[in-house]
């Protein structure tokens, strides 16, 4: 490694061009600063095998490949977030509220009451807990664990494809 002088020195010299080259290749502050931050990182780790010719050369290399890297990744983000997904509007229920209720056994009555008064009344919590006499706090522990059971209940319970004697008894 180069000595922390030598750094120093070369940090103050190349700083402002680096980060230059940086936010104009990937126009926002914050990620120009990581990404200078890094190629001054990788140059007090690898900084042995530099000579003083190279030195400019493979500062701003680094910096560009830095911020190909980071549109690399933002456009593999982009790609996956955008891909096809229904939204939760367009899905219909294939269950009732009531009927998907009625077959999750494992709900306690305090669990039912909740989501019922919740999804059902459309009451807060600060209301569900004042109907209740269960404090807030309970209330929320309450949803969060029968929504938890009735998802469960939803992928156990629901089969991938049809049995195949209903297949064959429709054919």
């Amino acid at each position: 490694m180069i000595s922390i002088d030598e750094f120093n020195g070369i940090y103050r010299q190349y700083v402002d061009a680096v980060f230059r080259v940086t936010l104009r290749a990937v126009g926002r502050r914050e990620i120009a600063e990581e990404i200078t931050n890094e190629v001054f990182l990788t140059l007090y780790q690898n900084g042995d095998s530099l000579t003083t010719e190279q030195l400019p050369a493979w500062l701003f290399t680094v910096a560009k490949r830095r911020a190909a890297d980071y549109w690399r990744r933002w456009y593999v983000e982009e790609r996956w977030q955008s891909e096809e997904r229904p939204s939760p509007e367009t899905v219909t229920p294939e269950l009732s509220l009531e009927d998907l209720l009625a077959k999750c056994t494992s709900l306690k009555p305090v669990h039912r009451a909740c989501i019922v008064l919740r999804f059902v009344q459309g009451m807060s919590r600060a209301e569900i807990a004042a109907q209740t006499g269960l404090n807030e706090l309970q209330v929320k522990g309450h949803l969060q664990y029968a929504l938890k059971l009735l998802r469960d209940a939803l992928t156990t319970r629901r089969p991938a494809s049809p049995p195949a004697e209903e297949m064959a008894a429709d054919a």
